[in-house]
């Protein structure tokens, strides 16, 4: 009897073992996976989004909480490395756009009427910084090429680019999305954990 207790406890202590929830040495790759197909991960400091390649949009809906869904499905705002599009003008047939708050606080009340919003245009680009040659459907407010000479009034960029490094301004947007809802947005990083370029974060909430 001594021994079939020994037993019980023997197996109930390996059953406690191998339910503990620790870290196993698959996490990393288990997230990257978890990246790669979602492509998109929200945090209570932002969202990361995966727009690391240079041929494709990557299509995000803010009504979804930020997910990421296909060009055909409803979208409010699309990214493809640096760039930015709204679900407007030359990228979309909603009602979206951006604008400049000309404030550089998140926290700030605001109500969506501080600025007018601008919808996307085709815009040109020589090549220069992080930017190549190439013409790109983008929001204008948010994504200009740096190389635009003169910067027409209301455009501009969300970064600044200084020995090969993309740094995020702490510009407050306004976007709108492609139903009219407005969304308070600022742009956070570049760059993954793990240094690689192409990842936008960004924190916004709804108005």
């Amino acid at each position: 009897m001594k021994f079939l207790k020994i037993i019980l406890i023997g197996s109930f202590l390996l059953f406690i073992i191998n339910c503990n929830p620790e870290k196993t040495s698959d996490d990393g790759s288990s997230a990257a996976m978890l990246l790669l197909i979602t492509e998109a991960v929200s945090s209570t400091d932002g969202t990361t989004i995966n727009a690391s390649s240079s041929t494709n949009w990557v299509y995000v809906n803010l009504k979804a909480n930020a997910s990421v869904v296909g060009s055909t499905d409803v979208w409010d705002l699309r990214f493809k490395r640096y760039n930015i599009g709204t679900n407007s003008g030359t990228s979309g047939n909603g009602n979206g756009g951006a604008c400049f708050t000309g404030s550089t606080d998140y926290l700030a009340t605001f109500t969506g009427s501080e600025c007018t919003k601008v919808v996307d245009v085709q815009l040109s680009s020589s090549g220069g910084g992080p930017i190549s040659g190439s013409t790109e459907s983008i929001n204008p407010v948010i994504s200009a090429p740096l190389d635009l000479d003169p910067m027409p009034a209301g455009y501009g960029t969300w970064y600044t680019y200084s020995n090969t490094i993309l740094t995020a301004k702490p510009n407050v947007y306004i976007i709108t999305g492609e139903n009219g809802s407005k969304y308070v947005l600022q742009m956070l990083d570049y760059y993954n954990a793990a240094g690689t370029s192409g990842y936008p974060k960004f924190r916004w909430r709804k108005l």
